[in-house]
């Protein structure tokens, strides 16, 4: 069975043409095959002056018009080779995406170098409705860009198609190429303004988790909890107005008795829910404070950190409404 000319279009040639799938890898060098070039709307005006200017020296016979038509002529058509040159050969290195808050923004870093080690100027990169500001490379130094992209919920924050711009020297023409890889940024729940106070389940181990609070060398204090150990709390603090706080201890790993369930986000709403248990997440990390998270299809094991709180944050993110992560 022959495939159809919609099939071939459709997988062969609008692929090549505005790479609409994430096919590419990365390092990727700009080859002449995937630029594109076109006046500008400024060359398009400069070729009507030419044309007006030509029309004139013909109806006057005026030999200095035509010298100057032709003069300009053949600057707009060294122009082309310098603005495809600015773009050919350059080589994008990698891309990273920053994980962010819903509501934000994402960014996308895009390192590019040139293997050629020559300068280019003007170098712009869009994706979405967002452009960057004209970049500029000195020989073979790698230089980072900024694509911004805005997001809207949870979940991941995909790159999509980004195009390489150029209209230096003098913006008579104007060529691109389009670079689609599959990069992605986290975008995790927005936390809640008002959250209430973290849950604390001591559980079983409610007696050994009281002996370890009093146990190793103090580190520092931390906002009492509720359910922390009467042994652990700092009464010489309180004795001066400063509230009540509890000393941490070299071993708090085995403090934790700080679990992060859905079920304890008593609010309508899987996304309200979400949004109150990263508002816990950020809590506990501000206070110091060590946490399990609670899934269905998720468990998170007691710990606190950064990776803690990264790893907290993504189960969240990819959390579906069927009760399953991504993780």
């Amino acid at each position: 069975m022959k495939p159809s000319l919609a099939m071939l279009t459709k997988s062969g040639l609008w692929q090549r043409v505005f790479r609409t799938r994430a096919e590419d890898v990365l390092p990727h060098t700009v080859t002449h095959q995937r630029i594109y070039i076109v006046p500008s709307k400024r060359g398009l005006a400069f070729l009507l002056t030419l044309l007006l200017m030509l029309i004139a020296s013909v109806n006057y016979s005026l030999s200095l018009g035509y010298a100057l038509c032709f003069l300009l002529t053949g600057l707009f058509s060294a122009t082309l080779l310098h603005t495809y040159s600015n773009l050919a050969g350059l080589r994008i290195k990698g891309i990273a995406g920053q994980n962010t808050f819903a509501g934000e923004l994402a960014d996308f870093l895009i390192t590019l170098d040139d293997l050629q080690d020559r300068q280019r100027h003007g170098i712009r990169i869009s994706a979405h409705d967002f452009t960057s500001a004209p970049l500029s490379m000195n020989m073979a130094k790698p230089a980072t860009t900024c694509l911004k992209i805005k997001t809207q919920s949870r979940g991941t924050c995909q790159l999509g198609r980004i195009k390489l711009q150029s209209d230096w020297p003098l913006g008579l023409w104007t060529c691109w190429s389009y670079l689609h890889v599959p990069r992605h940024a986290l975008v995790f729940p927005k936390a809640e303004l008002e959250s209430p106070a973290l849950p604390v389940q001591a559980g079983d181990e409610e007696g050994a988790l009281a002996k370890a609070a009093t146990t190793g060398d103090v580190s520092g204090l931390r906002a009492y909890q509720p359910g922390d150990s009467i042994g652990s709390i700092a009464w010489k603090s309180t004795a001066r107005g400063m509230g009540l706080q509890s000393r941490t201890f070299d071993n708090d790993a085995s403090l934790a008795a700080t679990v992060l369930d859905l079920q304890y986000a008593s609010v309508q709403g899987l996304e309200a829910k979400l949004s109150r248990l990263c508002a816990w997440v950020l809590e506990a990390e501000a206070t110091r404070t060590h946490y399990a998270l609670r899934l269905p299809g998720v468990s998170l094991d007691n710990g606190y950190g950064q990776e803690q709180q990264t790893k907290a944050l993504s189960a969240l993110a990819l959390f579906d409404h069927k009760g399953t992560s991504a993780l």
